[in-house]
């Protein structure tokens, strides 16, 4: 069946934020990235221009006396003037008076209204040029004045100067924040469709939609140190059920996933439950030890083998110091009994059979026949065997265990493994004999908008342990 390219359901808010929150230095570099290359194109682009300006009453050579006749005359002159300095022959003029092969700079004859003063101004990029071709301009006037209108006389009322600055400041501090905005928030319109897009697992419908499997319980994410101090020295190493600060939400779950397998037990009495992972540090080892633990907690006579014979980790979980533990590979190779391998204490109410360290080559001895062996006689002692495995997503030893256990079960990390890698061991799994249970979904985080939203979310887990104490009942009555 073809899966969506994209699942509404599997959008997950605490991914988004989590991804962004992560990855939020490189937005700042895009924003950097923006406004420099923004600042460098504008100043590469930058001319500076220098403008100068001279004023200049116009009137008539025979002077009527009146200032309306006076106005109505440089409104005339103006426009000839402006037309005059565009001219060809003004531009070849002040060419010649600058000695220059090419004029460049911007001339303007503009007339301030209401008064017979016209004003001069020329722009370009050499503040002298600006201020020598005001001047040629004037020389040349009254040599083509003739060919214009021989009445009009311009006097000076301010003498063109040097511009010490350019009229045009270079500012891109607003133009270059501005694109380095867009671009910040680009580069996070781009994470947030990687995030959206990933394909892994981020909620609980999408587990169920996407691979098709059956969820057999949800375990929220549990902080291990609680307080400032505890963070610092690190004194929670592992989460347990057992321990007095773990939340009852975290409990619970375990107590629903729990129910689960002693209802599978009653319908087929078969003991033997595996539990694995796609990947690493996906907690399956947590999971496994607190699955035990909840059915020890109910009188259930519980064997775990943490046959992780690579990275070992129940011991490390347990505090159990490695000169109290019989290596299992010991038991394997038959060095020593099955009594002799196995790590009780009544704290725990557990019989563990584990490694105190890690070893190489050990699918010969997952494979082998005292394996077998091992998981056959833990049936027999033991009302449930919990078999801790490595992942089947980086080694084969798992896969030689799928036909000798009676179930078994997948722990998925919260946005952690690619749906691809899951459906490849999903298919291993159900190539093999055993009877696969179904997904424990591990380490799920959720943003609380609200209390009530919480609550809800509470009540539904306790809504659905109750359901399956239900079916449990029923089965009993069966």
């Amino acid at each position: 069946m073809a899966r969506q390219a994209f699942n509404v359901n599997n959008m997950s808010m605490y991914s988004i934020l989590r991804d962004v929150f992560h990855r939020l230095w490189i937005v700042v570099i895009a924003a950097g990235i923006g406004t420099m290359i923004t600042f460098t194109v504008m100043k590469q682009q930058y001319i500076p221009e220098y403008t100068s300006t001279a004023i200049y009453v116009i009137s008539p050579r025979e002077n009527t006396g009146y200032v309306y006749t006076n106005k109505q005359f440089a409104s005339n002159i103006s426009g000839v003037l402006q037309n005059l300095v565009n001219a060809d022959i003004m531009v070849n003029r002040i060419k010649k008076d600058l000695k220059q092969s090419a004029l460049t700079s911007k001339r303007e004859v503009t007339l301030i209204e209401e008064t017979n003063l016209v004003k001069i101004t020329v722009t370009s990029k050499d503040p002298i040029e600006s201020f020598l071709t005001i001047g040629s301009i004037i020389n040349n006037y009254y040599d083509l004045s003739e060919y214009i209108n021989s009445n009009a006389v311009l006097d000076e009322l301010k003498a063109p100067v040097v511009s010490r600055t350019p009229n045009n400041s270079f500012t891109p501090r607003t133009r270059s924040l501005q694109v380095g905005g867009l671009s910040a928030l680009a580069m996070l319109l781009v994470l947030v469709a990687l995030s959206m897009f990933r394909k892994t697992i981020k909620t609980v419908d999408a587990a169920e939609d996407n691979l098709e499997i059956n969820v057999l319980g949800t375990v929220y994410h549990e902080q291990k140190n609680k307080t400032i101090k505890a963070k610092v020295v690190q004194s929670v190493k592992s989460l347990l059920i057992t321990s007095p600060i773990i939340s009852r939400t975290f409990l619970e779950s375990f107590n629903n996933i729990r129910m689960k397998l002693e209802y599978e037990n009653e319908l087929s009495d078969k003991n033997v439950f595996m539990i694995t992972s796609v990947c690493e540090n996906e907690g399956k080892s947590t999971v496994a030890l607190n699955v035990a633990l909840s059915l020890a907690k109910e009188g259930k006579k519980v064997m775990l083998i943490d046959a992780d014979m690579r990275k070992p980790a129940i011991h490390k979980m347990l505090d159990i110091k490695t000169d109290e533990i019989i290596d299992m590979i010991n038991l394997l190779q038959g060095k020593c009994g099955l009594d002799a391998a196995t790590y009780s204490n009544p704290n725990i109410g557990l019989d563990i059979i584990m490694s105190s360290k890690g070893h190489d080559r050990t699918h010969e001895f997952i494979n082998s026949g005292a394996m077998k062996d091992l998981i056959h006689k833990a049936s027999q002692l033991a009302d449930y065997v919990i078999v801790d495995t490595p992942p089947m997503g980086l080694v084969s030893d798992t896969e030689a265990l799928l036909d000798i256990v009676d179930f078994t079960m997948l722990v998925i990390r919260q946005d952690f493994s690619y749906e691809k890698d899951v459906m490849n061991v999903l298919g291993i799994i159900n190539d093999s004999h055993t009877q696969f249970l179904g997904c424990i979904l591990n380490d799920f985080r959720r943003i609380k908008l609200s209390k009530s939203v919480n609550d809800f979310a509470y009540n539904i887990e306790q809504k659905t342990e109750e359901d399956e104490a239900d079916k449990v009942v029923e089965v009993y009555d069966k």
